[in-house]
């Protein structure tokens, strides 16, 4: 682990402590200093967060829920940090990597533009 790494799950820890003593009062300032805590613990360190993750199941909930509101591309760090993955989000992490990469060369956009139009010729 480098010292930048060091000192980012240093902050984000900081983050974290300061968001949980700052949540009691009446202005939540506390809540968006956790996330953004736990955001950067996870993407620097997901093995930490799933640590953390495991032992307080409460944590583990509020995660959960949080990656079923956001979009895809925002938690990927959160799934990776997950210590108790479902089985439909490993079998889409798994569609996801075998996922056939998309047409490079314009021979192949021509034959899947010839496709597209024999099917919409079919149709009409």
């Amino acid at each position: 682990m480098t010292v930048f790494k060091i000192i980012l799950v240093i902050f984000a820890f900081i983050l974290i402590f300061v968001g949980v003593l700052t949540a009691i009062t009446p202005v939540p300032f506390g809540l968006p200093l956790v996330l953004i805590g736990f955001l950067i613990l996870a993407t620097v360190s997901p093995a930490t967060l799933r640590f953390v993750r495991r032992h307080w199941g409460w944590l583990d909930r509020r995660l959960k829920w949080l990656q079923r509101k956001l979009p895809r591309w925002m938690t990927r760090s959160l799934r990776k940090s997950d210590p108790h993955p479902d089985e439909e989000e490993k079998e889409k992490e798994e569609d996801e990597e075998t996922e056939p990469a998309a047409p490079s060369d314009s021979a192949s956009r021509a034959r899947n533009a010839e496709n597209l139009a024999d099917i919409l010729r079919r149709r009409a």
